[in-house]
Formats: C-alpha cells, sequence, structure tokens
C-alpha cells in the first residue's frame, strides 16, 4: 500500500519558528519510520535544509521511499504528486492556524481515489476554531466561557504615547481558569452517523505549559480522574462531524478537580512523540480509515521536554 505523507514544517520550506520546526520533525520522523517499518511504500516531500542532513539523506536508499523537493512552491509540488503518482492514502500533518491543514485536506479530498488518514475539511473547519468549537461543546462538557470579537483597540489604563494593541475578528477572549494542563489523545473512526462513531482513547498526558506556551509533555499517565478525564472528553468529540484518525483534546483541571475542555485538535498533535503503542500509530490509522477494530496495547509513555529549541525525549 502506498502513502503520501507530508508533515508541514519539514516539507513545505516555510520559515517557522524552531520550535515548531522541531516539534514538526519529531512528529514527521516517528510516522515515517512507522510507515516504513510496517512494509508501506512511502511517498515524501522534504525541504532543501534537512533532504541535505544526514540522516534524511540516509534513507534516499531505502526501495520504500521516495523523496522530493517542494521546490518554490509546496503546494505545487504536493498537487502535482496527488495528480500524477500511483498512491491509496496520505496523512497531513500541518497546523490550523491561517488555514493550512484545512486548505492542503482539501487538496487531498478532490481525488476520491486517495483515502485521507485524517480528518475530513468539515471536522477541521469546526474544531480548528475554537469558538465554533465553544459553540458545539458549551451545553455537554464544561469550557471556560468564550466571546467572539469584532475589532477593538486595547489600551493600558495608564499607558502614554499612543501605545495600544489592536484586536480583530482573529481573535476570542476566554474565561481564565487556574489549573493544570492535560491532553487526552483518540483514534476517531468517522461516521455518516455520530451515534455509531467508534472513539478509541489512547492515553492520558500530562502538557508543561512555560511563558504562556506549550513547551513539552509526558505520555500515558495515570490520574485519579483519568477515566472520567476520557469521558468528557468524548462527549466533546462527539458534538463535531467529521472528526477521524489521531485527534487530540486539551484539557484543564482546577484547584476543585473540576474538568474543563478547552480545545479539540483535528489532527497529529506533538504527543505521539511520546506514544510507546504496538502495533504502531501508523498500522492503526490505516486499520481505523478502513473501519477495522483496533486493538492495541499502551506501553510505559515518554516525556519529552523543550529547551534551547529542542526537545528532549525522558526530559534528557
Amino acid at each position: 500500500m502506498k502513502v503520501l505523507l507530508f508533515e508541514y514544517a519539514v516539507g513545505s520550506g516555510e520559515i517557522v519558528e524552531n520550535n515548531i520546526f522541531e516539534e514538526g520533525k519529531l512528529m514527521y520522523n516517528k510516522l515515517l519510520n512507522d510507515f516504513l517499518n510496517d512494509g508501506f511504500s512511502v511517498i515524501t516531500i522534504i525541504a532543501d535544509k534537512l533532504n541535505k542532513s544526514y540522516y534524511y539523506n540516509s534513507l534516499k536508499n531505502k526501495p520504500n521511499l521516495k523523496i522530493y523537493n517542494p521546490e518554490k512552491d509546496y503546494k505545487s509540488k504536493l498537487n502535482e504528486l496527488l495528480n500524477n503518482m500511483d498512491m491509496d492514502i496520505a496523512l497531513i500533518i500541518a497546523p490550523e492556524c491561517n488555514n493550512i491543514l484545512y486548505d492542503l485536506t482539501k487538496m487531498v479530498e478532490k481525488h476520491d481515489n486517495i483515502i485521507n488518514l485524517g480528518s475530513s475539511s468539515k471536522g477541521i473547519e469546526i474544531a480548528g476554531n475554537k469558538y465554533l468549537t465553544y459553540q458545539k461543546i458549551r451545553d455537554y462538557v464544561k469550557t471556560p466561557k468564550t466571546f467572539s470579537l469584532k475589532k477593538y483597540i486595547v489600551k493600558e489604563v495608564d499607558g502614554c504615547g499612543g501605545a495600544h494593541q489592536i484586536i480583530d475578528e482573529n481573535y476570542i477572549i476566554q474565561e481564565f481558569i487556574d489549573g493544570e494542563s492535560y491532553s487526552t489523545s483518540f483514534i476517531v473512526q468517522n461516521s455518516n452517523n455520530s451515534s455509531n462513531r467508534k472513539i478509541y482513547p489512547l492515553c492520558l498526558n500530562k502538557q508543561y505549559i512555560g511563558n504562556e506556551k506549550y513547551c513539552g509533555g509526558e505520555t500515558n499517565i495515570s490520574h485519579p480522574l483519568k477515566d472520567k478525564i476520557i469521558e468528557e472528553s468524548k462527549k466533546a468529540l462527539k458534538r463535531i462531524d467529521g472528526l477521524n484518525g489521531y485527534v487530540g483534546v486539551d484539557i484543564l483541571i482546577d484547584k476543585n478537580n473540576e474538568i474543563y475542555v478547552l480545545e479539540i485538535n483535528p489532527r497529529i498533535t506533538t504527543s505521539i512523540v511520546g506514544l510507546n503503542i504496538n502495533p504502531s500509530l501508523a498500522k492503526l490509522l490505516v486499520d481505523n480509515v478502513f473501519k477495522r477494530n483496533l486493538i492495541y496495547k499502551l506501553n510505559t509513555g515518554k516525556k519529552f521536554i523543550r529547551r534551547e529549541g529542542s526537545f528532549f525525549l525522558n526530559g534528557k
């Protein structure tokens, strides 16, 4: 079976923050190795700055791997491969911002002969928008109060020199809740009937937040509220049509042990880096899209922490 694997930070050649690049590379490497080790033939795009590295250069001799360069426009190259290469399935790993994940998924969906291993553009359109997600889940789970905006100028009450910030419709205002950050990981089996949708829980993960940004985590952890956290996450997932494949849910637990669903990520997330699962995640994603029952075993997870722009597994 032939799979197209595309990861935005690795394959686009676009300039991204170093931490985003490192996360993308880790996710890509894990899934690339999964697919290759499981006997899939992989078609992929790797940007110049990685294509010349020792690791990726060493992969070029693998008989079941074809590597292409994005040249000037990664979307044109991706579209060229979708139109001209013989492939069965595709997995897109990309951020939701600026509709990147949505647009790339729409490109795959134009080809009836290629099966998308991830969420549909319909699911991404909702889950990739924090306010639309809030509207879908607010009546079913606890979630911070969230407000959409028009265009505002924000100033400090004692500011001077005309200092201000303009906030527009691309922002939301969300209630602040003091608590601990977690996430849950699932494989969702898409169905035309949401009541028949299968949702396979993988693990609960701890998130490390520093300087108001994600800086690592620990996968497959234990917690006294684990079962309840999983159930609350499932309630939220059931409210959004079009979710499929690997999906993450961001969770916050406050000082009173109340569980809040913050966001739904309709895509591969960095948590897969610490995922130790048998069979591989790649194999499970393929089995899932063909509506097979998933049987899997989770082993001890890993801790990964960002330091000076790079990630270190097990915190080392």
